[in-house]
């Protein structure tokens, strides 16, 4: 896995609150109230993060692993790599697109 430096810059150190998933679609809540959504293919992953902070964030063909600080993973099959993923602050302003 090749890791993305800018998004893991990002989003590093964020606890998931929530996450929602539907057809082509997964959107995370961070403890900020910052979002990230994250345009997929196929049904919903399942999110084997829980509750954890953000490690780092990487990929290989077509795909975005969020890896935990505890470790636990999940991996994403990417609708279209390179403008799948979007990441928003609070006020709704976008910090990443790719």
């Amino acid at each position: 896995m090749e890791m993305n430096e800018k998004l893991t810059s990002i989003i590093r150190g964020r606890t998931i609150e929530l996450v929602t998933k539907e057809e082509g679609l997964v959107l995370l809540v961070f403890d900020d109230h910052s979002t990230m959504r994250v345009k997929v293919t196929g049904a919903p992953t399942v999110n084997l993060l829980g509750e954890s902070k953000i490690e780092s964030a990487g990929g290989d063909e077509g795909q975005l692993t969020l890896v935990g600080e505890d470790g636990r993973t999940s991996t994403l099959q990417l609708a279209k790599p390179g403008s799948s993923v979007t990441v928003k602050d609070k006020h709704n302003q976008v910090e990443y697109s790719g």
